[in-house]
């Protein structure tokens, strides 16, 4: 089945409350395509999937802030007592918790707030709990593959029903999908004739 990666629809899919999101968005707005290179010092493009594998990790954490009785109203207030509430349950949750492919998102989450400070404290736990695992006695357990958050996609079905109920309109359609026009008619006409599949009497409106 096609699928189109897009971060909107990721963001607009979210449990969290409209205007935390309006504010992520804006974070994330021309930052989420690029990653930054530490070693050469620069920056190069990133998938759409590692686009929406990246904000729906972000997500994920700030959901769970929210579950565990926290409610930063905006990405911007996230602080020390949050971090360390995530790591405790990442610690809790997953073995090997430093060695997750989550933390290049949270990192690069860190510097997109400025919060350098909290991006020390991050990597200085990664690396005490890295160092008190190597050293200690070696244990045999059977440690579940960590999959990651779930990332919402587009398909031609969700494309077909928000296009049908707002008869063809691909700009109504996008905004009630949190998503772009170009992403709906990526989803709607990638595997199939484009509008004969819609209801008699009713044509795509650009």
């Amino acid at each position: 089945m096609h699928v189109v990666y897009d971060y909107r629809y990721v963001i607009a899919c979210s449990s969290l409350p409209g205007e935390f999101k309006r504010e992520f968005r804006k974070l994330v707005r021309g930052k989420v395509n690029w990653k930054y290179d530490r070693r050469t010092g620069t920056s190069y493009p990133v998938s759409p999937e590692t686009q929406c594998r990246r904000v729906a990790e972000l997500l994920d954490g700030f959901e769970a802030l929210r579950a565990g009785g926290f409610a930063p109203q905006t990405p911007w207030h996230f602080q020390g007592k949050h971090l360390s509430y995530l790591i405790a349950q990442w610690s809790a949750q997953e073995p090997g918790w430093y060695d997750l492919a989550k933390l290049v998102h949270w990192r690069q989450f860190l510097l997109w707030i400025k919060k350098r400070t909290l991006l020390a404290l991050l990597n200085s736990t990664a690396r005490a709990d890295a160092s008190c695992d190597r050293n200690a006695p070696r244990k045999v357990a059977v440690v579940q593959a960590w999959r990651g958050a779930a990332i919402p996609v587009l398909t031609y079905d969700k494309a077909l029903s928000a296009l049908t109920e707002h008869r063809g309109n691909l700009r109504k359609a996008a905004r009630v999908l949190g998503t772009t026009p170009r992403a709906v008619a990526q989803a709607f006409t990638e595997d199939r004739p484009s509008e004969k599949q819609l209801p008699a009497g009713i044509r795509i409106l650009k």
